[in-house]
């Protein structure tokens, strides 16, 4: 860029007249931030407008005033920090001509980014360049400090540096430790021009001529300045660890650094996959196990729910007491509870899926002549205790509603001693109606539901013979006579011993049969056994309790063997006797009556009483069985498997052995009521009706526990699942799958 240089026919008597105040300002000031302009950049172009520049001063040195001032603008001044600038009013010395000095400013301007272009003259008169500011109102009260950078860059001598590495720029670091020279003090406030001003060393400055405040100092303190040239691959003299030559990190083909990063990228990878890949498989298969359980669990109702165990995590109930977890049984064992139900947890519901171990059923008991509607609402607990409340209500057109407690397939068990302790309903021992019950059914049938006890209840055969037939008659009806005929049966049987539809899961069964197991060699059934069933006394007063075990085939007329203690016993013969009723063309009952306390019934104190059974079986030697029922925690009666022994031909049926039950037992509760139990006085009862029960409990002999509906030697449960309509219909009366092949009768298989 080219400067105007002032018009030369200004004559010399002109430039003298110029005033020497103005002429010592613009100098001054013009030299100063000349000279920082020259101290910041250094260019070829500034090179060559420097030479010329020289060469004019050389002209124009002749004149000794001349040449003596320009010697001072050329020469850095070194002025302390404590030596003012001239006032304003003092005299001023004599100035070089107008047009000289003119002509100098312009040859001497250096063009930078921020004074990029040369002042402008007009004919007659000296011009600054545009952009000239005028003298602040203090600006002779600074210090005339030569600029720090100018010296640094004057002592590496920049104009001698090839044209490549001159593009060097001026840095500050810190003093080395050495230098304990005093910091640089600031630039006192009333040195600034003024708060809103165009001077580049105010606050605001609205304008920045000079690329370094005018205020700069050359004394040594925390910063010290020096010249960088990026160019250059060096050290850098600040930073230790910037050294080009350290070859510390790149000594290894296989950087640490580098393997570390890809170790963590594959970590995380890992990670992620592990997360949404790995988790979700092994959970998936974790969780399967415990589906396949679930599907066509019992436990489980239609709609997916899973029942509240109500505190219940084992089959002992946690509030049953300490006292009662063992007992010595009427053998003279040791006995250990396996199952308790204390019923403390008030406002249980027993619908399907509710509970764990029971459940109320809603059906018509219609097997038995019943009266009432079961409703699972009947059944609740309240006050520490399971109630069952008959009202006489209407209910699907039977006159009463009452309730049927279940565990069928939910717990069963085998061999040992059941308990209840209960509370009958009436007002009174006189009371005539209700059918209360507290029994057992083998799994193989649930109560209620026609179907399954098709051919399964009351069985407990396990030989192969004509007790196996139906109506245990030959399949011509030739005999045997004992079964054609029974002065003990009753006219509407036609007096025939039997109108039970043949056992259906024989020891005869063919093989390939539909069959429970666990062989079509072995006979199975239902058999019941009853803790209780209540009814008024027939030859006397008050109400008396029969305790009784069920079973088929028939021997003639019903008959038990009790010639001996071992068959037949009555512990109190005061209180109990032996029940007249020994059977029907649909059942063969042992069975014992005893007198029940006048108390029990619940308007006349509701005492609690205890009753229950004992007994043992053994598969393997059938003659070794018993039962034993106790009232008031009294043995009542006792039955040996010898009193169901054979009974031969021909004066008997020709059936062999009958057992004590070796099947899978379930619990079952009911109030009910029927004109086929006994005769219904309603003025002697009142409704609401409500039997309740304390307590249930389990106990079995000491190291022989056997508990669950589908034990491996009379599994239950495949055989379930496979005819479960049937199991789940009340509807069905007769068994809707074809029934297995006996190999004795009608052709065998």
């Amino acid at each position: 860029m080219a400067a105007e240089r002032t018009s030369s026919s200004t004559s010399s008597g002109e430039k003298e007249h110029l005033s020497d105040s103005t002429n010592n300002s613009v100098w001054h000031d013009t030299t100063f931030f000349g000279s920082q302009r020259e101290d910041r950049m250094v260019s070829p172009r500034d090179t060559e407008d420097s030479q010329t520049a020289q060469d004019v001063d050389r002209d124009e040195a002749q004149t000794p005033e001349v040449a003596q001032y320009m010697l001072s603008s050329r020469t850095p001044s070194t002025s302390n920090f404590e030596t003012p600038l001239l006032p304003p009013d003092s005299p001023q010395p004599r100035q070089a001509p107008t047009h000289s000095l003119s002509h100098s400013i312009n040859q001497n301007y250096i063009s930078s980014p921020l004074n990029p272009n040369p002042s402008t003259s007009s004919p007659g008169s000296p011009q600054l360049n545009s952009r000239y500011r005028s003298q602040s109102r203090q600006s002779m009260q600074f210090n005339r400090v030569a600029s720090e950078d100018s010296q640094v860059l004057a002592a590496n001598n920049i104009a001698s540096l090839p044209s490549s590495q001159r593009g060097s720029m001026i840095l500050y670091r810190l003093a080395a430790e050495d230098n304990h020279g005093p910091l640089a003090r600031p630039k006192p406030l009333p040195n600034r021009d003024s708060v809103f001003t165009t001077s580049a060393d105010s606050i605001f400055s609205l304008s920045y001529d000079s690329k370094y405040p005018s205020g700069a100092w050359n004394a040594r303190g925390a910063l010290v300045p020096y010249v960088y040239d990026p160019a250059l691959d060096e050290p850098d003299e600040d930073d230790p660890l910037d050294d080009p030559n350290d070859d510390t990190f790149n000594s290894s083909v296989f950087p640490i650094r580098g393997i570390l990063n890809v170790g963590v990228l594959l970590i995380l990878i890992l990670a992620l996959l592990s997360l949404f890949i790995v988790y979700p498989v092994i959970s998936y298969y974790y969780d399967q196990a415990q589906k396949n359980v679930i599907a066509g669990n019992v436990l489980v109702n239609g709609t997916g729910q899973v029942p509240f165990l109500f505190q219940m995590a084992q089959l002992i109930d946690p509030d049953t007491p300490s006292s009662a977890a063992t007992r010595t049984g009427y053998d003279g064992l040791p006995y250990e509870l396996v199952f308790s139900d204390e019923f403390n947890t008030p406002n249980r519901t027993f619908w399907p899926g509710d509970d764990p171990f029971w459940e109320a059923v809603n059906i018509w008991y219609g097997s038995t002549g019943d009266e009432e509607w079961y409703d699972p609402a009947q059944v609740t607990t309240r006050d520490g205790y399971l109630s069952i409340v008959m009202d006489q209500v209407p209910e699907n057109d039977l006159p009463y509603r009452s309730g049927m407690l279940q565990s069928w397939n939910k717990f069963c068990f085998t061999g040992g001693y059941i308990e209840v302790s209960i509370s009958l309903p009436g007002p009174n021992q006189e009371t005539q109606g209700y059918w209360p019950g507290a029994w057992t059914m083998g799994n193989l049938a649930r109560p209620g539901y026609g179907a399954t006890t098709d051919g399964v209840w009351p069985y407990s055969y396990d030989s192969c013979d004509v007790g196996t037939f139906p109506n245990q008659t030959e399949p011509d009806g030739s005999g045997p006579a004992a079964a054609l005929q029974s002065n003990a049966s009753k006219s509407k049987y036609n007096y025939e011993l039997s109108w039970l539809s043949g056992q259906r899961l024989s020891s005869c069964t063919c093989p390939g049969e539909d069959h429970p197991g666990p062989s079509v060699n072995v006979g199975r059934g239902a058999p019941e056994i009853d803790i209780l069933e209540v009814e008024h006394n027939k030859v006397g007063s008050g109400q008396v309790v029969s305790q009784s075990g069920q079973f088929a085939p028939f021997t003639h007329d019903y008959v038990y063997l009790n010639d001996t203690q071992d068959e037949w016993f009555v512990n109190t013969p005061d209180i109990t006797r032996a029940n007249p009723y020994q059977g029907s063309a649909v059942q063969q009952a042992v069975s014992a009556l005893t007198v029940l306390p006048d108390n029990i019934f619940q308007e006349s104190g509701a005492q609690f009483t205890t009753l229950g059974f004992e007994y043992w079986s053994d598969p393997s030697n059938p003659s070794d069985g018993y039962i034993t029922w106790q009232t008031a925690g009294v043995e009542s009666a006792r039955v040996g498997a010898a009193a169901l022994g054979p009974d031969p031909l021909p004066d008997g049926t020709g059936v062999s052995q009958r057992l004590i039950s070796v099947e899978p037992m379930s619990i079952i509760f009911n109030l009910g009521i029927s004109p086929n139990w006994q005769t219904i006085d309603t003025s002697t009862m009142i409704f609401p009706a409500e039997m309740l029960i304390d307590y249930v409990r389990v106990y079995q002999r000491k190291g022989q526990t056997n508990v669950g509906c589908s034990p491996k030697d009379y599994p239950t449960e495949d055989y379930i699942n496979r005819h479960m309509d049937s199991y789940m219909n009340p509807n069905l009366t007769l068994w809707n799958y074809p029934k297995p092949k006996n190999s004795l009768y009608s052709g065998g298989c």
